[in-house]
């Protein structure tokens, strides 16, 4: 995850994901499960397998064109291809050292007993996980950043504030909502 400029922090959600993890091909092109949250409805969607070569656009176009049935809870249809927006929590958690990362990668995998311990344990100072310090804004709490829509999913998984909590997770709300403006406003937090 570290050459990909990736963050990889612990594990959230989990109730509703399982312990799905990432698969790299044979192109070198990573394959991550991504949750999608509705915090309105709190309800979510589950993208399987969204290549880090991907842009989001065409995932959103499938999952909300005009032949896709609206969302079972969206009474009013006000979740649509043209009213929706993405956002993550941005300055959220702390990163794993890079053993943490490869001890949840190789999880149900491989016999972590099996590997040697300078395989697991050697850490650099760069990458101590006593060294590491929770990212957060300037008021001491997190913050929603949009997501762009034409970047991929590696650049977005690359911002600076950006700690992906074992899966990356999208909160998804609709401009034509009331919610959205409690959202953007702040005033709504994860409960």
């Amino acid at each position: 995850m570290g050459k990909r400029g990736v963050k990889l922090g612990k594990a959230a959600y989990q109730e509703l994901t399982g312990v799905k993890k990432p698969v790299l091909d044979e192109q070198g092109v990573l394959h991550w499960p991504v949750l999608l949250l509705y915090p309105e409805v709190m309800s979510s969607d589950f993208i399987e397998d969204f290549p880090d070569t991907d842009t989001f656009s065409p995932h959103l176009d499938v999952m909300f064109s005009e032949t896709s049935p609206p969302l079972p809870w969206d009474d009013n249809h006000v979740y649509t291809r043209d009213s929706i927006e993405l956002y993550y929590q941005g300055g959220f958690g702390k990163p794993l050292s890079r053993s943490e990362v490869l001890r949840y990668l190789l999880e149900g995998n491989v016999d972590s007993k099996a590997l040697p311990d300078s395989l697991l344990d050697g850490e650099d100072e760069e990458h101590d996980s006593t060294k590491c310090t929770t990212v957060t804004s300037t008021d001491s709490s997190s913050k929603w950043i949009k997501v762009k829509e034409g970047k991929t999913l590696q650049e977005v998984l690359q911002d600076k504030g950006y700690i992906v909590p074992a899966i990356p997770v999208f909160f998804v709300v609709s401009r034509k909502s009331t919610f959205y403006k409690d959202f953007k406003a702040g005033n709504w937090s994860l409960p």
